[in-house]
C-alpha cells in the first residue's frame, strides 16, 4: 500500500513540474540577438534625443554597437518598417531618429 503510494506521489509532483515548466515556457520567449540589437538602437537613440542630438549618424551607431553597416540597415529598415526610427541623408551621410512611437517604445523599455 506504502509502495502504490509513493508511486502515485512522485508521478503526480512529475506531472506538476512538467506543468509548470510548460507554463513557464509557454510564457518565456527568448529574443534572438537581431531582437536585442533592435531594443539596443532604440535604447541609444533614445539617450542621444535625451543628450539633445536628436538625429545619430549610422557610422556612429555601428561603432557604439559594434555591428557591420549591413547588419545595422537591415535592422533600421525592420525599425522603420514599424515606425519606430526614420532614417534619411544629412549632409551626404545617413543619420537616423526616433519617431515619436519609437520614443514611446524607448520611454516603456526604461521603465522596465
Amino acid at each position: 500500500m506504502l509502495r502504490e503510494y509513493d508511486d502515485v506521489s512522485a508521478n503526480a509532483g512529475l506531472q506538476h513540474e512538467a506543468d509548470v515548466e510548460a507554463g513557464f515556457l509557454a510564457d518565456y520567449v527568448p529574443l534572438d540577438q537581431s531582437t536585442v540589437l533592435m531594443l539596443g538602437i532604440l535604447e541609444l537613440l533614445h539617450a542621444e534625443h535625451k543628450a539633445g542630438r536628436a538625429q545619430v549618424s549610422l557610422a556612429v551607431l555601428c561603432k557604439r554597437l559594434g555591428i557591420r553597416m549591413s547588419t545595422l540597415q537591415r535592422l533600421m529598415t525592420a525599425l522603420s518598417e514599424q515606425t519606430l526610427v526614420e532614417v534619411f541623408t544629412q549632409k551626404a551621410r545617413l543619420v537616423a531618429t526616433l519617431t515619436a512611437a519609437g520614443q514611446d517604445v524607448a520611454q516603456a523599455l526604461q521603465t522596465a
